[in-house]
């Protein structure tokens, strides 16, 4: 799949429809992606209050119990004052052009029982179709960390893996930077 079809013509398509097969999704996702309409997308982080390093306002936010959230509005709101903590929620906004920094939800949540985690929580929704049901993706994920860590001890692994695996691909050897 690509943006441009024989002869240079872009193509803008009015409908995405995904019944397609994970290798499909893997090579061609984020251009899916890029024209999808979806209706909602929300990214929750959790983590002890420890693991935060807010700036701004946020800075004076504090724990009023086991679990407070911290945040909860547009991810563009929350990057300037979690500049360390809205990663995730930056590269969702990113990746869903329809919605962006502003339609993009971002929450912050500091929870004193996850001493040793991270954990991201994506919800996704497109609009209601004929008879007003909508199709709905929620992603859970637990990262290990240390106490009081920014970044999960599977991050840099991860991270690690995905450029070794940008080094073999046929089509591209190699990191090409932009």
């Amino acid at each position: 799949m690509g943006d441009r079809v024989k002869g240079g013509k872009s193509r803008h398509p009015d409908l995405v429809v995904e019944v397609a097969h994970p290798k499909i999704i893997h090579e061609s996702g984020a251009q899916i992606l890029r024209h999808a309409n979806l209706l909602s997308l929300r990214v929750t982080m959790a983590t002890h209050p420890d693991g935060f390093r807010l700036e701004g306002p946020l800075a004076a936010a504090h724990s009023t119990g086991p679990r407070t959230v911290l945040y909860e509005g547009p991810v563009r709101g929350l990057c300037p004052f979690a500049p360390r903590n809205s990663n995730t929620m930056a590269a969702a906004a990113l990746a869903a052009p329809s919605l962006g920094f502003d339609g993009v939800t971002g929450v912050l949540v500091a929870d004193l029982s996850l001493t040793d985690m991270h954990v991201v929580d994506v919800e996704l929704s497109g609009h209601p179709g004929p008879r007003g049901r909508s199709f709905a993706v929620h992603t859970h994920r637990e990262n290990p960390a240390e106490p009081g860590a920014v970044t999960g001890s599977a991050t840099v692994t991860a991270f690690w893996r995905s450029l070794l695996a940008c080094c073999q691909l046929p089509s591209r050897p190699g990191i090409h930077l932009c």
